[in-house]
């Protein structure tokens, strides 16, 4: 690297990529937006899981697709939609991931909150919005230390999650009544389905492990590791985490907890089992907070390489992390936190994170036409005709559970990528020469040295 260059660093092996995606994944999710999902799904709560991991793993197939064409950062939000399907659809997945990623930061900090205040004989209560934008501060901090910092830091949260949930559901398995689990879901199959399609937020930061590509060791290999098991792990402590909680109370209190597993875990381990279930929900939701923010700054850096966003923002700092961009990132999240609901932000979360998947499932079905080089290179099943069945079915699924979400979260979903194109359209025209050209270049020696 010459004197005084800066560029991002390739320091992430497998375990690294996998924390970071599970990590994303599992918090705010799992720890608060299912007992939102089980207003509508009930004691089958764990249906709705296990329904929506379908269009996960569908989008996750197309992911390691494209990745295996060309990892880079920004890859799976802005890079090949931008490349392979349309400068301005791509720019607007790009577009809808920051926001995407902004709105679970507001989520997990204030959901940390819920669960400090969810211990047991504690005398005052914090205000939510302070805390949560005290968490959002130090997160911020470690961010601008480093990748290998955030990297340290996720590893110990996302292994500590893991076994204190495998100690839950363990520890919860007497306690399961037969007949909270026959109580069924409140609004029937149509209740079971909103539920899937609101718990899809649980799921949604899967293909995100594409947006690190060049800070990964050996990508190929790293990112498809990263994303397979980052669907997995979650997928079984999802299914298996909300079966036990809606058996061992029933699914109306769960539902009307702020910590729903606190709720769980006080009916049968205790005021010692209440704070050691916070303290795993500390651990997910602040993994989930700090994965977040690392690749929300990096999803707006890759917005910011083709020049729409111009100036200081596609700046790196000596720790070779963009800055600009996380500071951006940092400030709207501080945004919703003080104006958002969970719920809506969570809605329209997962609608932002449904429009990329379609783009991405389109991306996969036009790349063999327009890249056939790359395309005739890729291993295994993905350079197979028949593999095109899957990002079909993958648009299908999306369009329906895009629908499912409402039309407030769609109403604001409209509204943000308005403002989107608005920015995108200025920009352009008033250099489309020089954005026109980057844009339709594959970003080959520009971005590697």
């Amino acid at each position: 690297m010459a004197e005084g260059k800066r560029e991002l660093r390739r320091q992430l092996g497998v375990l690294d990529v996998t924390a970071i995606t599970a990590g994303i994944v599992i918090g705010a999710g799992v720890f608060v937006i299912t007992g939102i999902g089980a207003k509508y799904a009930g004691a089958l709560t764990w249906v709705s899981y296990a329904i929506g991991i379908i269009p996960v793993i569908l989008v996750g197939l197309s992911t390691i697709f494209l990745n295996f064409l060309y990892p880079v950062e920004g890859g799976e939000s802005y890079v090949y939609p931008t490349r392979i399907v349309s400068k301005p659809l791509g720019f607007l997945s790009g577009w809808g991931m920051w926001l995407a990623l902004i709105g679970p930061i507001a989520i997990t900090a204030q959901a940390f909150i819920s669960y400090v205040n969810a211990l047991p004989n504690i005398g005052t209560q914090i205000p939510i919005m302070w805390g949560a934008l005290v968490v959002l501060v130090v997160f911020f901090v470690i961010n601008l230390l480093g990748v290998k910092t955030v990297s340290i830091v996720q590893n110990i949260l996302f292994l500590f999650m893991v076994a204190g949930m495998i100690i839950f559901i363990i520890w919860g398995l007497p306690h399961m009544k037969g007949a909270n689990i026959r109580m069924g879901a409140p609004m029937g199959f149509g209740g079971v389905m909103k539920g899937a399609s609101l718990l899809i937020f649980s799921y949604a930061g899967l293909t995100l492990a594409a947006d690190l590509g060049e800070e990964a060791k050996n990508p190929t290999k790293t990112i498809t590791w990263g994303i397979l098991l980052g669907a997995l792990v979650p997928a079984v402590l999802y299914v298996v985490s909300a079966f036990v909680s809606t058996a061992i109370i029933p699914w109306e209190q769960f539902a009307s907890s702020d910590a729903p597993y606190a709720a769980v875990a006080s009916s049968f381990m205790g005021p010692f089992g209440v704070v050691f279930i916070v303290i795993v929900a500390w651990a997910a939701i602040l993994s989930s907070h700090n994965g977040e923010q690392a690749v929300g700054a990096r999803v707006f850096f890759g917005l910011s390489r083709d020049k729409v966003f111009g100036g200081k923002i596609a700046g790196i700092n000596r720790f070779g992390i963009p800055a600009i961009a996380l500071v951006a990132t940092v400030v709207i999240a501080g945004l919703l936190i003080v104006t958002g609901s969970i719920q809506l932000v969570a809605e329209l979360i997962v609608a932002m994170f449904l429009y990329n998947w379609i783009i991405t499932h389109v991306g996969v079905l036009m790349a063999p036409k327009k890249y056939p080089e790359l395309y005739g290179k890729l291993p295994g099943m993905y350079g197979k005709k028949w593999f095109m069945v899957f990002p079909v079915i993958g648009i299908i699924v999306s369009l329906y559970l895009l629908y499912l979400q409402g039309w407030r979260a769609l109403l604001y979903f409209a509204i943000w990528m308005a403002v989107g194109l608005i920015i995108y359209l200025i920009r352009y025209f008033s250099k489309k020469d020089e954005i026109g050209k980057l844009m339709s270049e594959w970003p080959r020696a520009r971005y590697f040295s």
